[in-house]
């Protein structure tokens, strides 16, 4: 069994390499902010949006059983198979935009979005393939490559982003800066996977797909609400409110909530580890969701306290201040990210008690109340009504979450 101070050097060195990178998008956002507009930082928002909804489908959540089997040979196997799937997908979804560029960009209320849509099947499959190949890293405990691929992540993406932006101040170049900081990420981490023997056939796939049928079943339809889920607020703003409000909620997102989605997802991958590990060898996981939970709570507290009283002048200070509705908004949301921090990285016990049709529910659950606390908002035409209601219902919603992850974890 893994002691507890290897599980908990994983989670630091993950935290680190997380903490490391949004605080070079941070320091990036601090030019970002002075060369684009809000309407730039709303049209990559969205774009990244539609990326991570299709990249959801593309791999039909498989990339989540690599970790599981027993034999490094069936692993391998499925690496291989959920790539070709994510190919077909993305292939599919090229040949289904091409015709329709114009009625979605028209669909989507932005004016020369046709040329983004072109490049959408090749994010998607860099962005899949990023998720299969992680998953494998984190199979073989090498946390340490992951956390230098998300580091060179953000270096390759500001650097872009910002050099291109002191020449012309064109959005082109959030595209252009997000395909390669993603081709350079992936590409890290594919060169650290071992080449193993394989028996690929049609009959091992049929054997693996149906032994990890959950996954597509009942995880794929959940993490597909889930992820639509959160960037539902990016697209009703802009649907509603327009691209200027879009940007002023990216920021807050890329400065809060990105690091905390991030620093979270990251302990996640090492619990993911863990808890399998202590529910083979005793037949529940309560020792590491008590801890796990505890440490993530009391790390949220302090900075939700100070964000609470001062965000709105940190943005203003800091990104000047056209951006201090992004700081108000920041306090809005914070809740949200506290409850979202402290409980979604356990979510995988559920995956453990192959109890995923619960999480299914609960994400059908959670996008029908944030939905409406966003069309509260709408209705009484305020923004900023849509965003403290989305933050409420949310953390309420992950209360409930809490329960029933508690609840497997016996």
């Amino acid at each position: 069994m893994i002691k507890i101070s290897d599980y908990l050097r994983n989670i630091f060195t993950m935290i680190t390499g997380a903490f490391v990178a949004q605080l070079i998008l941070i320091l990036g956002s601090l030019a970002i902010t002075r060369i684009y507009k809000p309407e730039d930082l709303g049209l990559i928002a969205l774009f990244l949006s539609l990326v991570n909804i299709v990249s959801v489908i593309s791999t039909g959540q498989f990339e989540h059983s690599i970790i599981l089997p027993k034999r490094n040979i069936d692993a391998y196997n499925l690496i291989f198979y959920t790539c070709f799937l994510v190919l077909v997908v993305c292939g599919f979804c090229f040949i289904m935009i091409l015709p329709f560029t114009t009625e979605i960009s028209n669909f989507l209320n932005q004016d020369n979005f046709d040329m983004w849509l072109y490049f959408l099947p090749i994010m998607v499959v860099l962005n899949a393939f990023f998720y299969v190949f992680r998953a494998w890293l984190i199979r073989k405990k090498n946390f340490n490559r992951i956390t230098k691929g998300t580091v060179l992540k953000s270096v390759i993406l500001n650097t872009i982003i910002i050099t291109g932006g002191l020449y012309i101040a064109n959005p082109i170049f959030f595209l252009i800066g997000n395909l390669f900081a993603q081709f350079s990420e992936t590409l890290y981490l594919y060169i650290k996977i071992e080449k193993t023997k394989t028996d690929l056939s049609l009959l091992s796939a049929k054997v693996l797909f149906k032994e990890y049928k959950n996954f597509p079943t009942f995880l794929l339809p959940a993490e597909l609400i889930n992820t639509y889920t959160s960037q539902n607020p990016i697209i009703l703003l802009n649907l509603f409110f327009g691209a200027s409000t879009v940007g002023f909620f990216s920021l807050t997102q890329r400065v809060l909530g990105l690091p905390i989605k991030l620093i979270s997802n990251t302990t996640r991958e090492v619990f993911k580890q863990r808890a399998t590990e202590e529910f083979n060898n005793h037949g529940n996981c309560r020792k590491s969701f008590g801890e796990t939970f505890k440490l993530l709570f009391f790390v949220s507290l302090v900075p939700a306290i100070i964000l609470y009283f001062l965000s709105p002048v940190l943005f203003s200070f800091f990104f000047g201040s056209d951006w201090v509705i992004s700081g108000l908004y920041a306090k809005y949301l914070l809740i949200m990210f506290c409850f979202q921090f402290s409980v979604s990285p356990l979510s995988y016990v559920l995956f453990i008690r192959n109890k995923q049709k619960y999480d299914m529910y609960w994400q059908i659950a959670l996008l029908i109340f944030t939905t409406i606390g966003i069309l509260v908002g709408v209705y009484f035409d305020s923004a900023d009504i849509s965003i403290i209601g989305y933050s409420i219902t949310y953390a309420f919603m992950y209360l409930v979450y809490l329960k029933l992850i508690y609840d497997a974890s016996k």
